[in-house]
């Protein structure tokens, strides 16, 4: 499923979906990637996201570990046994840094591990642009 493309070549709407518990955390990805012109839908807990990519299957997710009810981890092995989800790129972005648990996420099917103190804008950015297969045209 590639949204990025018309058949003309123009740029189409991509979707991102931010699984994030924290408002104030929710509030700034979203508004680094509209800045760059995505679509953002947004989720506080793992079951709402689950809903979301149900009806209407993201481009990419961001998602937190750490998250009330379901686990980011439970959230990503969900992904990764359906078809409608299981090739959805998936950036996590948490604080969480233990070895063991980078480990885990990586072999459940995160496509890339970034620790949210450690990662600037422009960062998660170029991580976003790299895991769509889209190349940024400016950096705005």
């Amino acid at each position: 499923m590639d949204h990025r493309r018309s058949a003309m070549g123009e740029k189409k709407s991509v979707t991102i979906l931010l699984i994030e518990d924290s408002q104030a955390a929710r509030f700034m990805y979203k508004n680094i990637l509209t800045r760059e012109g995505f679509v953002v839908q947004e989720a506080e807990t793992g079951e709402v996201g689950v809903e979301l990519m149900q009806k209407h299957p993201p481009d990419l997710v961001v998602l937190d570990l750490i998250l009330p009810g379901m686990h980011g981890l439970e959230v990503l092995r969900w992904m990764r046994t359906h078809p409608s989800t299981q090739k959805i790129p998936v950036l996590v972005l948490t604080n969480v840094r233990d070895a063991e648990q980078v480990r885990n996420t990586l072999t459940s099917g995160a496509n890339y591990y970034a620790h949210k103190e450690s990662v600037t804008d422009e960062q998660i950015l170029e991580i976003v642009y790299q895991l769509l297969g889209m190349k940024r045209t400016s950096a705005k």
